[in-house]
């Protein structure tokens, strides 16, 4: 309950940072990227004014240098997914 808790806490920060639109662009460095299709393994995101404006690999676009980090090892970048089909509220 802990591991899913502290997951859900994450995913929801890291939506907080995207979404807010930061003055700065901010660079998303996981250990791969999954587009819907594939996974990228080495792929970055670089998000500016809350929009996403390029995701590559790491060599493949120059990074602002007023840009925030954040490095997320270990883990796969995704789109936005809703899980349409939980029961939330069916146990309490």
């Amino acid at each position: 309950m802990q591991k899913l808790l502290l997951t859900l806490m994450v995913k929801l920060f890291l939506v907080a940072l995207v979404s807010g639109q930061s003055a700065f662009p901010l660079l998303l460095k996981p250990d791969r990227v999954f587009d819907g299709e594939n996974i990228h393994p080495g792929y970055w995101v670089l998000v500016d004014s809350g929009k996403i404006v390029h995701i590559g690999a790491a060599n493949s676009f120059n990074i602002p240098k007023n840009c925030s980090t954040v490095v997320l090892k270990g883990s796969t970048l995704m789109p936005g997914m809703i899980e349409g089909h939980s029961h939330i509220f069916l146990h309490p």
